[in-house]
C-alpha cells in the first residue's frame, strides 16, 4: 500500500512555488519550532483513506501518539488499511527495533522514511523551509515535494494539519483530522 510523507531536505530538484517572504519564512521557523518542540506530547485521530493505484481502497482511522523527547511516533489503526499491519513505531532515527526498520509504516507512502511520515503528521519537518515546500501567507507549509514523487498537501490546523493528503507513483492517501488533545506523561499507547 502507499504511504507518503516528508524526506529530510525534500527536494525533487523542482520549486513547489515562487519564492516565499521573509515575513513567511520567519512565520513557518516560528511554527517549526513550536511543531518539534522537545516538550510536546499529543494524541491524534485521523479519518483514513487509501486508494492505491492496483488494488482495494481501504477505509478506517489511524491514532497516533507522539512523544518528541524521545523522537517516536506510536501509531494504530483500526483495521489494516494499507497491507497488514496494524500499528507500529516510526522513530525520528530510524534503527533495531523500529516497525519503520521492518517496513511496516503509517498508512501514506512506503517510499518515505520515518522520519518524512513524521513530518507529514506534524505538518512540517524539522528543517528549514526549502524550494520543494510551498508555504501559505502565514508561513504554514501547504504542500511538500519529495524527490521519488510524492506530493503531500496539507489543510493546516492548530497543532497538526485537518488533512494531509498524499499523491504518488503508488497511488494516494488522505487522513482527516477527527480529533487531537495533549497526551499526558504516564499514560501509555493501547496495544495494536
Amino acid at each position: 500500500m502507499a504511504i507518503f510523507l516528508l524526506e529530510g531536505a525534500c527536494s525533487s530538484g523542482q520549486p513547489a512555488a515562487s519564492t516565499p517572504s521573509r515575513a513567511q519564512v520567519e512565520a513557518s521557523e516560528r511554527l517549526r519550532a513550536r511543531a518539534w518542540d522537545p516538550s510536546r506530547r499529543f494524541k491524534a485521530l485521523f479519518k483514513a483513506e487509501v486508494s492505491p493505484k492496483v488494488g482495494a481502497i481501504g477505509r478506517g482511522y489511524l491514532s497516533v501518539w507522539w512523544d518528541a523527547a524521545s523522537g517516536s511516533l506510536a501509531w494504530r489503526t483500526s483495521a489494516p488499511i494499507a497491507g497488514n499491519a496494524r500499528g507500529g513505531v516510526l522513530r525520528v532515527k530510524e534503527g533495531e527495533g523500529d516497525a519503520a526498520a521492518g517496513g511496516e509504516r503509517l498508512p501514506l507512502s512506503a517510499r518515505l522514511s520515518a522520519a518524512d511520515l513524521i513530518a507529514c503528521i506534524l505538518g512540517t519537518p524539522d528543517a528549514p523551509a526549502s524550494p520543494s515546500m510551498r508555504l501559505d501567507a502565514q508561513g504554514r507549509i501547504v504542500e511538500m515535494r519529495f524527490p521519488k514523487g510524492e506530493v503531500v498537501a496539507f489543510q493546516p490546523g492548530d497543532g497538526v494539519p485537518r488533512r494531509i493528503e498524499a499523491n504518488g507513483p503508488d497511488g494516494r492517501a488522505v487522513l482527516t483530522l477527527e480529533s487531537y488533545g495533549p497526551w499526558p506523561a504516564g499514560d501509555e499507547v493501547p496495544p495494536p
